[in-house]
């Protein structure tokens, strides 16, 4: 009803009125925030702010974020554009410690999808760059993960298959000219791959079916330097992905980097240099054989949920003020706990929620999508409790 004249208020038409004005308070305080706060505001340079919480995102400050990337050069959380993924990867697992926001993104707890996130138009280029991720030893690649209990891939074709990663190396010194070479072959004698690096882009036309050898080799001055030959297990009818880098240079160097994604292992001899790592991961780091993805939706992948977690003194009451640029297609819902999460109240933005009492004040945004060509933002948020 409307406040009038010899009317007793609503309650809620006060406090959210309030909340309309800290709307407005909030907007300055978030520009003051960006363009530096006086030096002489509490002799600090810091707001005397009673009863607030707030955040312009200048860093990954959200205590937990399931789905959302995050932009810092424009200080914003984002869904990142989905809508072009033809492959992926999705790993359970019981945590990650690696890169997120690149080509990993956590979509909910204890589980992860794995893309490419320059969301390149042919699937196979997809495939190679999101292997790449998985098994090449980096910051995100899959030892970052504990206790993995599921790789599941978008493409049937790649199920029951694990990932091996094999490095190379010859150096030797002074120079020399002509005969340069280094091949990557599968089976041995067969090339796929000469002199370049190959990982990152569409080998699928070097897939084979179960071939008995493989073989990285290096020549300089047409003597072989690098000579790595690999055996894979007998598994008949086993297709064997690759991806390969190799070099031979005229400084009397070889090198050499290979990702299999196959059935089975593969074993590795040096005749000639030295192999500078082998990695089984479903050997040497108990990573499940490969098993099939539902779609993006049925996965969970696409939606995305913020928390922002403060303690303070007892509280019943909070008004959020929460900034977004939010497609028509998506929806957002905003939540206030203060038990910790234990029990959540969804409110409207600028209007009051009166949560169970509690000293842990919890922020969460979950924002759903029906089109993942809609990149929705998460710009600021601002809290003001203990009204009364």
């Amino acid at each position: 009803m409307a406040i009038t004249n010899g009317q007793t208020a609503d309650a809620d038409e006060v406090l959210n009125a309030i909340g309309s004005n800290f709307n407005d308070v909030a907007q300055n305080l978030f520009n003051a925030d960006y363009i530096g706060f006086d030096s002489r505001l509490s002799n600090t340079g810091a707001p005397s702010l009673k009863n607030v919480k707030y955040s312009t995102f200048t860093t990954d400050d959200a205590d937990v974020n399931y789905g959302l990337g995050y932009d810092t050069a424009g200080d914003f959380y984002f869904l990142p554009v989905l809508s072009t993924v033809t492959y992926y990867i999705i790993v359970e697992a019981a945590s990650y410690s690696g890169l997120l926001g690149g080509n990993i993104i956590q979509v909910s707890s204890g589980k992860w999808i794995v893309y490419d996130s320059t969301l390149d138009a042919s699937q196979e280029v997809q495939r190679a760059k999101v292997h790449q991720t998985m098994w090449e030893t980096s910051s995100e690649d899959i030892t970052n993960f504990t206790s993995v209990t599921a790789l599941k891939v978008s493409d049937s074709n790649d199920v029951g298959m694990q990932g091996n990663y094999m490095t190379g190396s010859f150096e030797g010194g002074g120079s020399g000219a002509g005969g340069n070479t280094s091949t990557w072959e599968m089976p041995k004698n067969t090339t796929l791959n000469t002199q370049s690096d190959e990982r990152g882009t569409d080998t699928s036309a070097d897939e084979k079916s179960d071939p008995a050898t493989c073989r990285a080799e290096g020549i300089y001055n047409y003597n072989i330097i690098l000579q790595i030959d690999g055996i894979p297990s007998d598994q008949s009818g086993n297709t064997i992905s690759s991806w390969s880098y190799v070099s031979a240079t005229n400084s009397n160097d070889a090198n050499c980097a290979i990702i299999l994604f196959c059935q089975g292992n593969i074993s590795w001899t040096a005749n000639n240099g030295s192999i500078d790592s082998d990695i089984d991961y479903f050997v040497d780091h108990s990573i499940p054989l490969t098993t099939l993805a539902e779609s993006l939706s049925t996965e969970g992948v696409g939606n995305g949920t913020l928390i922002f977690k403060d303690t303070v003194t007892s509280t019943d009451n909070a008004i959020p003020v929460i900034n977004s640029s939010i497609d028509a297609t998506s929806s957002e819902q905003i939540s206030i706990s203060a038990d910790g999460g234990l029990n959540w109240t969804d409110v409207d933005n600028a209007e009051v929620a009166r949560p169970t009492a509690g000293t842990e004040l919890w922020r969460r945004i979950v924002i759903t999508r029906t089109d993942l060509s809609k990149l929705d933002k998460v710009t600021e948020q601002a809290v003001k409790y203990e009204l009364y």
